[in-house]
């Protein structure tokens, strides 16, 4: 996998969580006691603000 590490995004809860990103096949993954496929983006941009509005309610 060609995997990104994006960086750290904060949930409502306050809890954080990992990003990655894979460049190939445009998976988003969270850490959320393991990697979580939660969508795709075409860019990492869009897979960081996904993962925010995922994490919204976490």
């Amino acid at each position: 996998m060609a995997e990104v590490k994006l960086g750290r995004i904060k949930a409502g809860s306050g809890k954080t969580f990992e990003v990655k990103w894979n460049q190939s096949d445009k998976i988003i993954y969270v850490d959320n006691y393991g990697w979580k496929n939660i969508g795709k983006a075409s860019s990492a941009g869009e897979a960081m603000t996904k993962a925010e509005a995922w994490a919204y309610n976490k």
